[in-house]
C-alpha cells in the first residue's frame, strides 16, 4: 500500500513538474504579444513609477514585479514573464494540494489536476506577462490554505490571516478578481470565526483575519484603486451566455496536430460535448448531496460572485466578466466537479476525457488570444537585418504588431530603428511595411509590394517597395 501511494505521488509530481517546465519553455520561446509589450513599454520601462497608475492594462502587482525582474536581468522573455511564472508555480502547487484534498483516489486526483492546470485557456494566462497568473495563483492558494486547515483542524485564525493576504495579493494582481476575492474572503472569515462564541475573541479573530489583507491592499493596490477612472471599465460581456460560453469555447481550443495523430484529430468534432457532459454529471451528484464540503463551498462562492456581477450589470451597467476577466470561474467549477467525482465512474471517465483533450492542446508557438503575434520575434529579426545591412530606419506597421516590435526595439538597443507607428498603412508612405496579409491584401497588391517574409504561424508579412529593394540590392552588390 505504501509503495502504491509513493508511485501515485510520483506520477502526480511528474505531471506538476512537466507543467512548470512547459510554462517556462513557452515563456522562453514565444514571441512577446501586444498586451505584454504595452505593459512593459507603458508601465514598466518608463523611468517614472508608472506602475502605480490606474489603467485597465496596468495589473499593479505584475507591473511592480516585472519592473524588478527586468531591472535585474534586462528585458528578456523570461525576465518579462517571470512574475507570471511565479504565479504559475503558486497555482500549480495550490492545485496539487487541493486535488489531494478534494479527491480520495489517485484516478480522480490526476484527472482533476490535469483539468485544473492544463486547460489551454488557463495555461496561456499562466505564461503571458499579465496579472492573471498571479491572481489565479493567490486565489487558489487562499482556498487551499483554508481547506487544508479545515481538514486537518489547524488553527483557523492563522490560516485565515494567510488566506486574507493571498486574496489581497490576488486582487492587486488583477482588479477583475475583486468580487470573487471579496466573497471568498467573507466566506473564509465566517469560517474562521465560526467556533468562537464570545464577542471579544470573535473581534480578535476578525481583526487577525482582516489586517493582513488590508495591509497588502494599502501597500500595493490603493494608489491605483483610489484614482480608478470609470472609463477604464469598457471591456466585458453583455449576458451570462456570452460570459460562460466564451469560457467554454476558450477552454476547448484546438488540438495540436503536431502531437495528436490525424486519426484522433477526427474525434475533435465532438469536443463541444465534453464540458456539458462533465457539468451535467457533476450537477447530478451535487443535487444528490455528493459534492463534498469543499465542492459545495466553491459552488456557493461561484453563485454569489455571479449574482453580484449580474446585479452590478443590471443596476450600475457594469459589464460582466468576459474571457480572461472571468477566468477565475474555471478553477472553481473544475474543483467542484472533481470533488463530486469520488467513486463516481461516469463522472470520472468524463473528467478523464476532458483532461486528455487538454493535454492534446499543448503548444509552444502562440497564445490563443494573441495568435496574430506568434511570429513577431522573427519579424523583428528581418527588420534588424535590414537596419544593420542597409541602414533602413523607418517602418510602418499594422496595429497588431507595432507594440511588440517596439518592445524588441527597446529591449535590443542594437538597432537604429525609429519608433514604429501602429496606424493603418496608407499609399505613398514608407518603403518598409509590417502588414497582415489578409487585412491588407488590397494594399499589398495595389502598391505592388514585394513580400520579404511571411509568418509561419500567423498572417504577418514584411513587405518592401520594389524601388527600395532594388536600391538595397545595389548597395549590397556595390553597384553605382
Amino acid at each position: 500500500m505504501t509503495s502504491r501511494r509513493f508511485y501515485d505521488t510520483g506520477i502526480l509530481a511528474a505531471t506538476a513538474g512537466f507543467a512548470m517546465f512547459w510554462a517556462i519553455a513557452r515563456a522562453a520561446v514565444q514571441s512577446i504579444t501586444i498586451d505584454e509589450a504595452d505593459t512593459y513599454l507603458v508601465w514598466v520601462a518608463r523611468p517614472n513609477p508608472s506602475h502605480w497608475e490606474a489603467a485597465s492594462n496596468n495589473h499593479v502587482l505584475n507591473s511592480l514585479l516585472m519592473r524588478l525582474t527586468t531591472g535585474l536581468f534586462g528585458a528578456t522573455h523570461l525576465a518579462v514573464r517571470a512574475p507570471a511564472l511565479t504565479g504559475a508555480a503558486i497555482y500549480i502547487a495550490a492545485a496539487w494540494a487541493l486535488c489531494r484534498l478534494a479527491a480520495s483516489t489517485f484516478t480522480v486526483q490526476w484527472s482533476l489536476f490535469v483539468a485544473l492546470v492544463y486547460n489551454p485557456f488557463v495555461f496561456d494566462h499562466l505564461v503571458a506577462a499579465r496579472g492573471y497568473a498571479l491572481a489565479l495563483g493567490f486565489l487558489l492558494a487562499a482556498i487551499a490554505v483554508a481547506a487544508w486547515a479545515d481538514a486537518r483542524d489547524w488553527p483557523r485564525t492563522q490560516a485565515a490571516g494567510a488566506a486574507s493576504a493571498c486574496l489581497a495579493l490576488s486582487f492587486a494582481a488583477n482588479f477583475s478578481f475583486g468580487i470573487v476575492n471579496a466573497i471568498t474572503m467573507t466566506a473564509i472569515g465566517l469560517w474562521a470565526c465560526a467556533r468562537t462564541q464570545r464577542p471579544w475573541p470573535r473581534v480578535r479573530c476578525l481583526g487577525a483575519y482582516v489586517l493582513p489583507g488590508a495591509l497588502v491592499t494599502l501597500l500595493v493596490s490603493a494608489p491605483a484603486l483610489l484614482h480608478w477612472p470609470r472609463r477604464e471599465l469598457y471591456y466585458g460581456a453583455h449576458s451570462l451566455g456570452e460570459w460562460f460560453g466564451e469560457i467554454a469555447r476558450d477552454s476547448l481550443y484546438r488540438l495540436n496536430p503536431q502531437i495528436v495523430n490525424p486519426m484522433l484529430l477526427k474525434l475533435a468534432y465532438g469536443k463541444d460535448l465534453l464540458i456539458p457532459v462533465v457539468l451535467v454529471l457533476a450537477a447530478w451528484q451535487w443535487l444528490r448531496g455528493r459534492g463534498g464540503r469543499l465542492g459545495y463551498a466553491l459552488l456557493a462562492v461561484l453563485a454569489l460572485a455571479t449574482a453580484v456581477h449580474w446585479t452590478a450589470f443590471r443596476a450600475a451597467h457594469l459589464l460582466l466578466p468576459k474571457e480572461r476577466t472571468g477566468i477565475w470561474v474555471v478553477p472553481l467549477v473544475t474543483l467542484a466537479a472533481g470533488a463530486a467525482a469520488n467513486q463516481r465512474r461516469a463522472l470520472t471517465v468524463a473528467l478523464y476525457c476532458l483532461s486528455l483533450y487538454f493535454l492534446g492542446c499543448l503548444r509552444l508557438d502562440h497564445f490563443r488570444e494573441w495568435s496574430w503575434d506568434a511570429d513577431v520575434k522573427q519579424v523583428y529579426g528581418v527588420l534588424a537585418y535590414y537596419n544593420h545591412a542597409h541602414g533602413m530606419r523607418r517602418v510602418q506597421s499594422y496595429w497588431m504588431y507595432a507594440s511588440p516590435l517596439n518592445f524588441y526595439r527597446v529591449a535590443s538597443g542594437h538597432e537604429t530603428l525609429e519608433p514604429i507607428d501602429g496606424v493603418i498603412p496608407t499609399p505613398g508612405g514608407l518603403d518598409f511595411y509590417v502588414l497582415n496579409s489578409v487585412f491588407q491584401a488590397d494594399l499589398i497588391e495595389r502598391e505592388g509590394l514585394h513580400v520579404l517574409y511571411r509568418g509561419r504561424h500567423s498572417d504577418v508579412v514584411v513587405a518592401i517597395r520594389p524601388a527600395a529593394e532594388v536600391a538595397f540590392h545595389r548597395d549590397t552588390c556595390g553597384v553605382n
